[in-house]
């Protein structure tokens, strides 16, 4: 079984990794990415899995362990493993607005895109992952609200554990959450 957190860049997938490494399950990384401004914790992301489309030779490294793929990758995803997805969900809006700071951080141009259509287009990305990973039986899925997660329900680290199979070290996941770092919000999402 090979444990995935997804969703769209910047809706709190590297915030769930870090909830599963403190829970004491194994994580897929290499730590190219390092920690910055933008995610001060770390990104735990795995280079490979950017050329997942068209080299997914590196997926049995990942058996037993969380690796995170953004949803738009999702689709290429072998169906000769089983997977425990873990889809993380966040206010479009929200996205756009940290994917923005993110950029004016890095000293990068904001895109000419109009962010109603980056809108669809993300919402349209987003649908059509949970689309592949409803029709195929080689996923089970668990979704996360991000706002939901930081606003301190408990119940949902407890209820990501029950479908985890009860592998997270309950405690340490709990306190990994930092509102803190909940620094992009649309007021009344």
């Amino acid at each position: 079984m090979i444990t995935v957190v997804t969703g769209l860049p910047r809706s709190g997938t590297s915030l769930m990794m870090q909830i599963l490494k403190a829970g004491e399950i194994e994580i897929l990384t290499d730590n190219i990415r390092q920690p910055d401004l933008n995610n001060p914790r770390g990104y735990f992301e795995f280079e490979k899995v950017k050329a997942l489309q068209n080299d997914n030779t590196w997926l049995s490294e990942a058996e037993g362990k969380a690796v995170k793929i953004i949803i738009q990758l999702v689709p290429y995803l072998p169906l000769n493993f089983d997977y425990s997805i873990i889809v993380m969900k966040r206010n479009t809006d929200e996205i756009i607005l940290s994917q923005e700071k993110m950029i004016d951080n890095l000293g990068g141009r904001k895109a000419s895109v109009n962010n109603d259509i980056l809108k669809k287009v993300f919402e349209n990305q987003l649908n059509k992952g949970e689309e592949y990973i409803n029709t195929n039986k080689n996923f089970k899925k668990f979704v996360v609200d991000f706002n939901e997660l930081l606003s301190g329900k408990k119940e949902i680290i407890e209820n990501l554990n029950m479908f985890l199979d009860k592998k997270l070290n309950l405690d340490n996941s709990l306190n990994i959450i930092d509102k803190s770092l909940y620094r992009n919000r649309i007021s009344n999402s």
